[in-house]
């Protein structure tokens, strides 16, 4: 089959992902179009893909489950049996059943999946956890899983033959959202209003940067990241008290685990 575009559809508020799907992306023979859903967009953008489009999908991995607020985006995507791959990227801990829900969601949505993959990075809470991946060794992986990709595509007539299987439970587990949340210093903020401007949840108001609607916040620390000022930071308490209990269940080691 002659193919036409890539398409990259991805979720990363700190960054990691999209460094990880565009590593995979260099090694596919094709044009490719960005779709980073990582900005902001109360009004969530209607995709239709064809049948001759080669769609990756990635997002970071929230508690086991992929983030809420990337299915928002995925309700109004569409494909036409349209091939596609999937990449979680998750803290050294567990990716547990994000990759199976991604699966069931991108195909519901009419794509067909030939190849899944995990990969550890570090962790976006606590740096310290896998500090430094996706590290040279790390990204040689991930542009041999794209290689095998695209080998696939230039093979493939037809794309019915594959049936990848990715772990997970079904039901999932369930979704808790985050209970490190950040806040703004009023003594530190400057209301220049980077914060609200990169949030990926408009959780925090540009009239108003030093709040924070913390029903819409998702604790991706990506304000956390982005403030020059240091003005927005968690709870010192909660993060030393996460920082222990992820440091027992976190291995910076990790393996990726790819499926194809």
């Amino acid at each position: 089959m002659k193919m036409n575009e890539l398409k990259l559809v991805y979720f990363s508020p700190t960054g990691t992902t999209r460094k990880v799907i565009m590593e995979a992306a260099r090694s596919i023979d094709l044009k490719s179009v960005s779709f980073d859903f990582s900005v902001y967009k109360e009004k969530k953008p209607s995709l239709k893909f064809l049948p001759n489009d080669f769609a990756i999908f990635g997002v970071p991995v929230y508690g086991g489950r992929v983030p809420a607020l990337f299915l928002e985006y995925l309700e109004n995507i569409k494909g036409d049996n349209t091939p596609a791959a999937l990449i979680a990227t998750y803290g050294c801990r567990e990716y547990e059943d994000a990759l199976l829900e991604l699966k069931t969601e991108v195909e519901n949505r009419g794509f067909k999946v030939i190849g899944a993959a995990a990969f550890p990075t570090e962790h976006s809470i606590v740096p310290s956890i896998g500090s430094r991946r996706p590290n040279k060794a790390d990204l040689k992986v991930i542009a041999e899983y794209g290689t095998e990709l695209n080998r696939r595509l230039r093979k493939s007539e037809s794309f019915d033959e594959f049936d990848i299987q990715v772990p997970g439970n079904s039901p999932y587990k369930k979704y808790g959202g985050s209970s490190l949340l950040p806040k703004a210093d009023s003594a530190l903020c400057t209301l220049c209003g980077t914060c609200a401007k990169v949030c990926p949840a408009g959780a925090i108001p540009l009239k108003e940067p030093k709040k924070t609607d913390h029903k819409k916040c998702i604790g991706c620390m990506r304000c956390v990241r982005s403030c020059k000022q240091k003005a927005r930071a968690v709870s010192s308490m909660k993060m030393s008290i996460l920082e222990r209990k992820l440091n027992k269940v976190c291995q910076s080691d990790k393996t990726a685990d790819i499926f194809l």
